[in-house]
């Protein structure tokens, strides 16, 4: 297995996917497994999503970058392409790629010449969103896609006017989400179906076994320790010492020891499981 190649070597490796790694002698083309990048983690220019498809970055850096984009296209011509704003991006983040660019269309629209130029030009940003939300079976985020329906000046002021409430809808409906996956595997979490609990709702929660209990954080306190600190909870104070922690506020829902925030309701569930 040969790691170090010229440029065009290195990006057919990549495409055939016959070894895990190769590089430039400079290490300014490189790619590791699954994704190609150029000069870094920072700038990925492909990544394969499976066998025969690969995310495809549209951005555009340096000059040595620009060829490293175009030795990697061709290397990669018999391969199907979704385009994107960079391959290892959340698709939120790709989205917000996506209106920043049709954002700044529709504002050379209102006094455009040639408006058919930036219609275009908002036409293939609508194709490409298409693509890659179609091969995710994802939504186009309403936003993006109100902004990509504007051909008018009239259009792209109503668009700017309904902007806020658009961000405040699609903010609304994410934290809705984000709530109920949280309590789904917050459940799963208390009956140690999943060994670690990722969201947060900015309170920490409590399982318990025989032998100990466990915070969300991952903190593991032995029973009888848990259980003499609940017998005193009535007499600690700010800056009181639990373990290795401080006690740093005391409310009449909740009490907050080092970065844990945990209420007095959960204490008493817990406890009384």
């Amino acid at each position: 297995m040969k790691k170090v190649n010229n440029p065009q070597a290195t990006a057919h490796l990549f495409a055939t996917q016959t070894q895990i790694e190769a590089y430039t002698p400079t290490r300014n083309l490189y790619f590791y497994d699954k994704s190609i990048y150029s000069y870094g983690a920072h700038f990925c220019i492909a990544k394969f999503i499976d066998e025969k498809t690969l995310l495809f970055t549209e951005r555009r850096y340096s000059n040595t970058t620009a060829k490293h984009i175009q030795t990697v296209s061709h290397a990669t011509s018999h391969i199907t392409k979704i385009y994107c704003g960079n391959p290892n991006w959340s698709h939120d983040d790709n989205f917000i790629f996506w209106l920043r660019q049709a954002e700044q269309s529709a504002d050379k629209l209102k006094n455009a010449r040639k408006p058919e130029l930036y219609i275009w030009e908002m036409e293939n940003i609508k194709s490409k969103a298409t693509i890659y939300a179609n091969y995710f079976n994802i939504a186009i985020p309403e936003i993006l896609q109100s902004v990509l329906k504007v051909t008018t000046k009239t259009e792209i002021l109503q668009y700017l006017e309904n902007k806020a409430e658009f961000i405040k809808a699609e903010k609304a409906t994410k934290e809705k989400a984000l709530k109920k996956e949280h309590t789904r595997n917050l459940k799963k979490w208390k009956n140690f179906e999943i060994g670690k609990l990722y969201q947060r709702d900015g309170f920490d929660y409590l399982r318990k076994n025989d032998t100990e209990f466990e915070t969300s954080q991952g903190v593991k306190i032995p029973l009888e320790i848990g259980l003499r600190l609940y017998k005193n909870l009535a007499n600690v104070k700010i800056n009181d010492k639990f373990l290795d922690y401080t006690i740093n506020e005391i409310t009449k829902q909740f009490i907050c020891i080092g970065c844990h925030k945990i209420t007095f309701k959960e204490i008493n569930n817990i406890i009384n499981k």
